[in-house]
Parts: structure tokens; sequence; C-alpha cells
């Protein structure tokens, strides 16, 4: 199991000592391997049952399990060389099976009525990203909605005309500043899809979708944007499934 993955699923239920805990986790997560509860309770300036509830919360019985899936992620980001020698369809089949674990159906429910309640829907990304942006695009037709793909170019421009009740979907898969930026100070909602979960826009972002990839760098990872469009097939997919239970 990806900790940092049950984290940012179970964000938005954060109180505020979670939020605390999470971004210090987020911040340095070696210390969660060495440290015992009290410890780690005391560097973080929470108690020692605000961080039981936090990692009971996340669905761990005990500190102990947490502890062990962060020493393992991190564990497994060290072993870049084993990851390299692994061939596309591995590292996909891999990708994919820890996706599985993410995009739910309940999951992609959820993000399909952000979708259904946005008055405009927009999507950007940066290269290769750019790619699923067009294919909502095409795939939200058939369910007579629209996706407005937008050019990194006129990003910024858009981003500043944006409603409260528009939604940007961003694609990136590290969050970059090239992209990011450029919606800061936007009035609209802001969707980002990304395997950043430690990414420094919280503040703008609406809800963030954390992919897995593959240690050490997901841009370095193949693969990585392959998961784009598995998820805009997933999301279209969901949106679908509620439009017919609205006309049951």
């Amino acid at each position: 199991m990806n900790p940092f993955l049950v984290m940012e699923q179970h964000k938005d239920s954060f109180t505020q000592n979670d939020l605390r805990i999470y971004q210090a986790i987020l911040e340095n997560p070696a210390q969660v391997t060495y440290q015992s509860t009290s410890k780690l309770a005391e560097n973080l300036g929470v108690s020692q049952p605000a961080l039981t509830r936090f990692i009971k919360g996340l669905g761990y019985a005990k500190y102990q399990d947490f502890r062990s899936d962060i020493t393992a992620f991190l564990a497994k980001q060290d072993s870049a060389g084993d990851a390299s020698r692994m061939t596309y369809f591995e590292r996909l089949e891999q990708l994919l099976k820890e996706t599985e674990h993410v995009l739910t159906d309940a999951y992609m429910d959820d993000l399909a009525e952000l979708l259904l309640s946005a008055d405009h829907i927009f999507a950007s990304g940066i290269m290769k990203s750019m790619s699923p942006a067009y294919l909502l695009q095409y795939l939200m037709r058939k369910n007579d909605m629209f996706v407005f793909p937008v050019s990194t170019d006129s990003l910024i421009d858009t981003a500043d005309h944006l409603n409260p009740d528009d939604l940007m979907i961003l694609f990136s898969v590290s969050a970059q500043p090239e992209l990011m930026d450029k919606v800061t100070g936007t009035s609209g909602k802001v969707l980002l899809v990304t395997t950043n979960a430690a990414h420094k826009y919280q503040d703008i972002v609406t809800r963030t979708v954390v992919l897995p990839y593959l240690p050490p760098d997901p841009e370095l990872c193949p693969v990585s944007p392959v998961l784009f469009s598995v998820f805009a097939e997933l999301l279209d997919a969901a949106v679908a499934r509620r439009k017919r239970s609205d006309k049951e």
C-alpha cells in the first residue's frame, strides 16, 4: 500500500491536527521510520492520541503498520536500479495494479460529481500531458458534455476568466511550476491529476488525484503519462454511469 496515496485520498476529511501531521510527514517522511509514536507526536506538535487517531483514520490498525508502509515506500524509491531494469510492460503492469486500488468506482463517481456540477470544463497539460486533455474532449462528447483543451500559451488568460463554478483539469506528472503557476489566483475550481502528493499548490487546487509511479523520478518513468489516459477513460465511464442513474 502506498501510504502517501492513502493520505491524499483522506485529505478532504482531515482536521487541523490531521493537516499538520500530513504536511510534516510529506516534508520529512523518513522521521516516521525511526521515531516512536510519542516522539513523533512531540516533534509534530500534536498529542499522541491525535497522531493515533490520524493513523487509524487512514485505515491502519496501529502505528507500526503505518511505519512499515512508509519504510517500504522509501526503500522502493531507493531501489531505482531494480526499477530501471524492468521492461516497459512490467512497469505498466505494476503501475496499473497500483492504480486499480486508487481509481475505484466510488472514487471516480465522486470525481464525476465534480464535473457534472461545473458550468464549464477546461483541461490542460504540458507536452505529452496535453494528450489526456484532448482525450477527455473526445470522450465526453458522447455524454453531451464539453471539455475545452487549453494550450499552455492560453492558460493564464483562461484561468483569469474562470468563474467559481468553472473547472480546470490539469495533468502534470510532477505538478510543474511551468503549468501550475499559470492558474494561481483563478476563481475557478482546479482538479490536479499528478504523481506528486507533496506538491506546493494545495491552496489553489480544489482536488488532487495522486497516481502511482515507479521511482526514482516520475518524469523519467516512461509509462507515467499512460495513466492519465486511463484516468480519462475511467472518468468518462463514471460520468456515463451517473447520468444513466439520474435518468432511471
